[in-house]
């Protein structure tokens, strides 16, 4: 089973870059992920670079890039899934859309890997256990299925953000509203009540959103920035 990575970066501030954990960068989460990657064969990764990687700490990385000019987040998901559709994949091959803002564990490819072969049929999976679900009063009565694989537990949650690993297959089915339409939370919840679609995501998390507050809790995230 293959995995293609897409990863999204941008060369510019954001409005969420003062809320970053201590010692945070985007290029200690692109370090991360590429040690997470490295004995494995079945991951291929492409950078989808919102500008030009000169001037940046891409500069000299020989891997796949795709340069394009987006101008914003929603940009340049869009850019990436029309780029994305137009590749030859196989059938089975997975897609995992990643913005440049995570950090990971180290096992999580076998545990993906893992949870597909378990399971048929899967819809959207983000490696991302949120922790605005276990205090946010929007969640008080929130209800999920508990899932468990070989190597891990998974739960369904009713949205995610814009970093979620998918089939080949999904995407072709949800093109159209994955294309179209803005905003993450309100996107997933779309897809949910219009063609029951389902988010599934891992307990402890396998990876985090790096913003403080809503890092995946159990994980000692400081230690795995440290490493980075």
């Amino acid at each position: 089973m293959n995995i293609h990575i897409f990863y999204r970066h941008y060369n510019v501030t954001t409005h969420k870059d003062h809320c970053r954990p201590e010692g945070f960068s985007y290029e200690k989460c692109f370090n991360n992920l590429l040690k997470t990657i490295e004995n494995h064969p079945n991951i291929k990764l492409t950078v989808m670079m919102d500008g030009t990687k000169e001037g940046t700490f891409l500069e000299n990385y020989t891997g796949d890039i795709y340069e394009f000019k987006g101008g914003s987040d929603t940009a340049s998901f869009f850019t990436t899934l029309d780029h994305i559709k137009n590749k030859d994949l196989k059938e089975n091959d997975l897609i995992y859309l990643l913005e440049n803002d995570y950090l990971h564990v180290d096992n999580w490819v076998e545990k993906v890997i893992d949870l597909f072969s378990t399971f048929q049929g899967l819809n959207y999976v983000s490696l991302y256990d949120h922790n605005d679900k276990y205090f946010l009063p929007m969640y008080d009565n929130l209800t999920s299925k508990i899932f468990a694989s070989n190597k891990h537990h998974w739960r369904t949650t009713p949205s995610t953000c814009g970093s979620f690993i998918i089939s080949k297959q999904m995407l072709e089915a949800d093109y159209d509203i994955l294309s179209t339409m803005v905003g993450d939370h309100n996107k997933f919840l779309h897809l949910n009540q219009t063609r029951s679609r389902f988010v599934l995501t891992p307990i402890p998390g396998l990876s985090t959103h790096c913003m403080n507050g809503l890092l995946s809790p159990t994980i000692d995230w400081n230690q795995i920035i440290e490493k980075a």
